[in-house]
């Protein structure tokens, strides 16, 4: 319930940054006070995405919590609304971005943008930062699943619980993650 709860906030604060941006939109604005509000809106479009994400994971986990240990309906339907509207808002992301920057065209010809697409409208310090955020987020990945692969060998030979069907998993999507990295970098 927690989960679900905590989903629901975070749903919550990304809906009130997408207010108050659009609130921000409708104001003229000029000189350093311009600067400003344009940093606010960039920070406030992360904590929208930082929300659904979140949000989006917590969802997941309340949903497959529900499923496995209560078996209760209405924890089960709760969730799964839940997680469609979760859905729905990082779906929304490329429209919301529209929003922050009204001046750039991410996707004229399809309506959801790709890797390519988002870099040509992206000055060279936000495709520093988009390239700084992305290894910092695969190596992080790495990390996570390794140590989540070693702690769960450990439990399982601790407990006699064996866990070999998430290790399995989790060193599949870790083979997957880092073969799709390198031939990306391979091909280009």
């Amino acid at each position: 319930m927690s989960l679900i709860a905590i989903s629901i906030i975070l749903i919550a604060m990304s809906i009130f940054r997408y207010q108050q941006i659009k609130s921000l939109n409708k104001q003229n604005f000029s000189g350093e006070e311009e600067d400003g509000v344009e940093n606010r809106k960039y920070k406030m479009f992360s904590d929208y995405a930082l929300c659904t994400h979140v949000s989006f994971v917590f969802s997941i986990l309340a949903l497959s919590l529900s499923l496995i240990v209560t078996q209760n309906v209405i924890m089960i339907i709760v969730s799964v609304i839940v997680l469609i509207i979760t859905f729905f808002l990082g779906n929304y992301m490329s429209h919301f971005a529209q929003l922050v920057y009204p001046e750039r065209t991410v996707t004229p010809s399809t309506s959801k943008p790709d890797a390519e697409s988002v870099l040509d409208v992206a000055d060279d310090g936000e495709k520093y930062v988009i390239l700084d955020g992305l290894f910092k987020s695969q190596s992080l990945l790495n990390f996570s699943l390794f140590f989540a692969i070693a702690f769960s060998v450990t439990y399982s030979i601790t407990t006699n619980d064996s866990e070999i069907f998430s290790i399995i998993l989790m060193a599949i999507v870790l083979l997957v993650v880092n073969v799709k990295y390198q031939l990306v970098v391979r091909n280009k």
